[in-house]
């Protein structure tokens, strides 16, 4: 599919990965946690076929509330809430100091998709990103060693960047916006 599926087939299988991966916490309680293309396939009927379940998350109450609430006030811009947020959620100690801003900056992987109804991953997109935030020269690159990953989080972390990639390598256009309202806790205003 990557490399000679058309655009429809590409943003149809960016779809069902993305909605797979969003929905399985809230419908199963677990979350297929090997984001990697080779352990997915698309059936000749067009349906998502998914392999390989030995790495899972197991969720039973979905995906935390607070990640959708604070993805929702990252997308709002709101530097500060966000830096809130993350230290309420142990992302960020308490005895480190970091500038807001950097750190919204620094998310914006995760955050730019969500300001748009539809999002066209590309690779052009996420090596920007990537290099944006390895370059030793922007001050985006310190952000990284401030930020802790508290275990509960790792798995849905390695799936969240892994899609990411997977979806950038599909050169998918994906409504994130919608999926993201839909499977996502604390993320939709109605949440709220």
């Amino acid at each position: 599919m990557i490399a000679s599926g058309t655009v429809e087939e590409r943003d149809h299988a960016g779809l069902l990965y993305e909605r797979f991966l969003l929905a399985g916490p809230a419908r199963a309680g677990l979350l297929h946690a090997d984001p990697h293309p080779g352990n997915f396939r698309i059936t000749p009927e067009g349906k998502l076929c998914v392999l390989d379940f030995g790495a899972v998350s197991r969720l039973p109450d979905g995906l935390p509330i607070a990640m959708g609430t604070l993805l929702s006030i990252a997308q709002s811009g709101d530097a500060d809430k966000v830096l809130e947020g993350l230290r309420a959620e142990g992302f960020v100690k308490p005895h480190i100091t970091v500038d807001p801003q950097q750190v919204l900056d620094y998310l914006e992987p995760f955050v730019e998709p969500t300001r748009h109804e539809s999002f066209h991953f590309t690779r052009d997109w996420i090596r920007g990103e990537f290099n944006r935030i390895n370059d030793v020269r922007n001050p985006d690159f310190t952000i990284g060693m401030k930020i802790n990953l508290p275990p509960s989080y790792a798995l849905i972390h390695r799936v969240w960047l892994g899609s990411i990639a997977v979806l950038c390598q599909l050169d998918a256009h994906v409504p994130v916006l919608q999926e993201l309202e839909t499977w996502v806790p604390g993320f939709s205003s109605a949440d709220a």
